[in-house]
């Protein structure tokens, strides 16, 4: 089969777009740490800034595993100013309440065709958070989940709708 030069072109643009469309999801590595994966996410840069002003960089850049239930930019917006300034303002108050939203192991809430809704998981800080809802609205807390099983090289991220309060 002989192919024309317009015909051979042509095969050769889809090729190479096929190429482009694949190729960077392909290359794309996972983040290394929970903490680099948490500053990729559009509703996150409340919570990396707590972690910062908390000092907790290296707990999340630790070996792991860890999983890490993070508030989103709209559950801290939703906490009275007030409060949500003296707590971004008290580095102690802010490292002790993250460190409840962050467990010392692998907990995905979707695992194969099951979704986690019943049980608990004790957090770094001491707290037992339990998990509730259905497979469709799962909670962990009582936070609704926003986005589960986000994958970083040393955990997990799942957001949630909610700053949990000791």
């Amino acid at each position: 089969m002989r192919l024309t030069r317009a015909a051979a072109c042509r095969s050769l643009v889809g090729c190479l777009v096929a190429l482009t469309l694949t190729a960077p999801a392909l290359a794309q590595p996972r983040p290394a740490t929970v903490l680099d994966l948490a500053a990729q996410q559009k509703n996150l840069t409340t919570f990396v800034t707590a972690v910062h002003t908390a000092g907790l960089d290296d707990t999340l850049r630790a070996a792991g595993p860890i999983t890490v239930y993070a508030p989103t930019d709209d559950a801290f917006a939703r906490m009275p100013p007030a409060e949500r300034d003296a707590l971004m303002s008290d580095p102690a108050r802010l490292k002790a309440l993250l460190l409840g939203h962050v467990v010392n192991d692998m907990v995905l809430i979707h695992q194969g065709d099951s979704t986690i809704t019943s049980g608990s998981v004790t957090t770094a800080a001491g707290r037992e958070l339990s998990f509730g809802g259905d497979s469709d609205r799962p909670m962990i807390g009582g936070a609704h989940v926003v986005q589960a099983d986000l994958r970083a090289g040393n955990g997990a991220i799942t957001t949630v709708d909610k700053v949990m309060l000791q």
